[in-house]
């Protein structure tokens, strides 16, 4: 899980939260240990606990999870570590070097499909980043050559990478060629479990910077779609919008993008609006309806400019609703909302805005999960008072009614980062939390609307707990989070019995 990142950093730079025009960067890092370890301990450390090791991913199936992270190994060269646990085995592998190079690797994205792992990262070589990709046929036990995805772009800065069934697909930001000061987003498909790839597709095709590309597919990878962030460069504080385009054919053709967005334009001079800056504020804040008027967001002209950014995309199993949530945020004020728009039709149209969060605070860092047809977001809010932020959860139905929305943290200190896993009927939440000492809370609970009271998972007195994860595998619920000691960062993997009963607190 990766947000949006405007530029490459080393290892250590990538623990620091970087603004770009306002987009703020977050990463989940993980760390753990090179020695096996058995799957009955309680709480578990993934990497090598002598090299810093950030920026995990997580791939699960059935029988497997697969972890892969960057390792420092000095200050010049950080690779891709790899380990996997097998249900029958009951214990991680020793750790694998899949990129192994001089430089530095960065940015990684794990995913599956059939006994077929595959894994893509961001490489700098010769002072140039490049998109490589690697695979393993036999569930991760051993790995295959490296193929270069982005060798006919320029310098990359953010992906995606997913798969179903024989279908690889990939998607990257970076600059048409090495002279070339925009970004587009480009796209490469493999028919036959990553052997081989099709030639490079400019998706955006813009000259504006299209940034921080997302993908979701269908069961079988039939249809795709794609969302990133298209900002106007010609403008020294860039406007930000949410581009959608999809593909139904597995690849081979995409329809041109469109705008999903509604982005308020900034006034240069004079405005000429029929509506002020003070008028949508109030007409904004007393918004009684999830759903709010097109106008204002349609019509309006407003003395700042309203940035679109941070987009996410979800799909149903069939491919026909589908669900673009992005941050919405107003330049200069720090306001921003969790916004949503929805398709019932393959994408062909979407409804009116939902505003998921409507508060007149700043909301951000949504995490998602689609169930069926409803998607469940959580993301933290400072609500109305700009002082703290709560970790809050709302569903979202593909008739676009949206539920109630439950504060979940609840408390006087900050609860940042959640992220959310919804299972047979269950729900867990985990965020970051420093209400009383530095802490990885939980709660449990049921699609219902009735939780259990939070409890601390993190047992050390570490200095700080940063960015949970929360997934299911190997008939058990994991979470994982970072922990930083004063001098090394390690990851920590909790399991969390899925039994456990939810009690309204």
């Amino acid at each position: 899980m990766i947000f949006f990142i405007g530029n490459h950093f080393h290892i250590r730079d990538l623990l620091k939260k970087v603004v770009v025009f306002s987009m703020i960067i977050i990463s989940v890092y993980f760390i753990g240990t090179s020695e096996s370890f058995t799957i009955e301990a309680s709480t578990l450390i993934l990497s090598n606990t002598t090299l810093d090791s950030i920026n995990p991913q997580f791939s699960v199936s059935k029988n497997s999870i697969h972890a892969s992270w960057i390792s420092d190994l000095n200050s010049k060269n950080s690779d891709v570590m790899f380990k996997k646990l097998d249900k029958d085995s009951k214990s991680f592998t020793s750790t694998m070097n899949i990129s192994n190079s001089s430089g530095i690797s960065n940015i990684i994205k794990l995913t599956n499909s059939e006994n077929n792992v595959y894994t893509t990262w961001e490489d700098k070589q010769a002072g140039q980043w490049e998109l490589l990709f690697r695979k393993s046929q036999d569930n991760g036990v051993k790995f295959g050559k490296v193929i270069n995805l982005s060798k006919t772009t320029g310098n990359v800065h953010l992906h995606d990478l997913l798969a179903a069934g024989k279908n690889v697909f990939a998607v990257w930001a970076a600059n048409e060629n090495i002279s070339s000061t925009n970004k587009d987003v480009f796209f490469r498909k493999s028919l036959d479990h990553g052997e081989s790839f099709s030639d490079t597709i400019n998706l955006s095709n813009s000259n504006d910077d299209s940034l921080d590309p997302h993908m979701a597919i269908n069961h079988n990878g039939s249809v795709i779609y794609v969302v990133w962030t298209e900002c106007d460069i010609k403008r020294d504080e860039p406007i930000c919008n949410i581009e959608f385009t999809k593909s139904i054919d597995q690849g081979h053709t995409f329809t041109i993008p469109k705008k999903v967005s509604n982005t308020i334009q900034r006034c240069d001079s004079i405005c000429n609006s029929t509506i002020s800056q003070a008028a949508f504020d109030r007409m904004a804040s007393n918004a009684s309806s999830n759903v709010r008027a097109p106008y204002l967001f349609n019509n309006a002209t407003v003395q700042e400019g309203i940035n679109s950014i941070n987009p996410t995309v979800f799909v149903t199993l069939d491919g026909k609703n589908v669900f673009v949530l992005w941050e919405q945020a107003e330049s200069g004020s720090g306001h921003s909302e969790i916004l949503l728009k929805v398709s019932n039709d393959y994408g062909k149209s979407f409804n009116s805005v939902i505003n998921v969060s409507n508060t007149s605070g700043v909301s951000r860092l949504a995490q998602s999960q689609i169930v069926g047809e409803d998607l469940y977001v959580v993301w933290s809010d400072s609500l109305d008072h700009n002082k703290t932020f709560d970790v809050m959860l709302r569903k979202i139905d593909a008739n676009h009614k949206a539920g109630k929305v439950i504060n979940l943290s609840n408390n006087t200190g900050n609860s940042v980062s959640p992220s959310i896993l919804v299972s047979n009927n269950r729900i867990f939440v985990a965020w970051s939390d420093d209400t009383n000492n530095a802490s990885i809370l939980l709660r449990i609970g049921d699609t219902s609307g009735s939780f259990a009271k939070a409890k601390e998972l993190n047992g050390d007195n570490a200095e700080s707990y940063t960015d949970p994860l929360i997934f299911e595998a190997v008939d058990n619920v994991w979470i994982a989070w970072t922990e930083y000691n004063n001098t090394k960062h390690k990851i920590v993997l909790v399991d969390q019995e899925k039994s456990d009963t939810p009690h309204s607190q």
